[in-house]
């Protein structure tokens, strides 16, 4: 079965289109998470889908919360930059064809050494060693009390490409424990 699309133009003509990685990718993530959200597992806080024409990137994203309780959200960016989308149309052999992916979660903090060196290490436990980890602290000037919000980033260095659809499932999974344990430990 061919993975192309038919495109029907506004002349009359048809047009074939074939999805790219990027394409694909994000079409499955989508469909996953409003899954979730049909399931009342996670709340949907905002979807963005841009194409950047300065630098003909592509970058998809959704943000979510847990429907029970959740205080963390948590979002995660797909992107596809012009040199990936090249290295898949002109099958350049030097190249991995892919897309990037990152995954953030935002939530309370009180502490800041110790809220930030548990929730890294907490984080880490749930998806190993291959991604990297960082954290930035935001606040408020002048918010009276001081309220205080991690932005944690988990980074994932190998591209992910077509072969990575079955682990969609796997992946959100994780993303959602993430968002579990990080509730239950500003619920603490």
């Amino acid at each position: 079965m061919s993975n192309k699309l038919l495109v029907y133009l506004e002349t009359g003509a048809y047009m074939m289109f074939d999805p790219t990685i990027f394409d694909n990718l994000k079409v499955v993530l989508e469909g996953a998470v409003y899954d979730m959200d049909l399931n009342d597992s996670v709340v949907i806080m905002g979807r963005t889908d841009r194409i950047e024409l300065s630098s003909m990137s592509r970058s998809f994203s959704m943000t979510m919360a847990r429907k029970e309780d959740g205080v963390a959200e948590g979002s995660f960016m797909l992107t596809a930059s012009v040199a990936d989308l090249a290295a898949e149309l002109l099958a350049d052999s030097k190249q991995q064809p892919g897309c990037s992916l990152e995954l953030s979660f935002v939530f309370p903090i009180t502490d800041i050494e110790r809220d930030c060196s548990e929730s890294a290490s907490m984080i880490g436990e749930i998806w190993g060693a291959g991604p990297q980890l960082s954290q930035c602290i935001m606040m408020e000037y002048g918010e009276q009390p001081r309220r205080m919000k991690s932005k944690l980033d988990v980074k994932f260095v190998k591209k992910l490409d077509e072969g990575h659809i079955d682990d969609i499932p796997s992946l959100l999974e994780h993303f959602h424990l993430c968002l579990e344990r990080l509730d239950e430990r500003i619920i603490e």
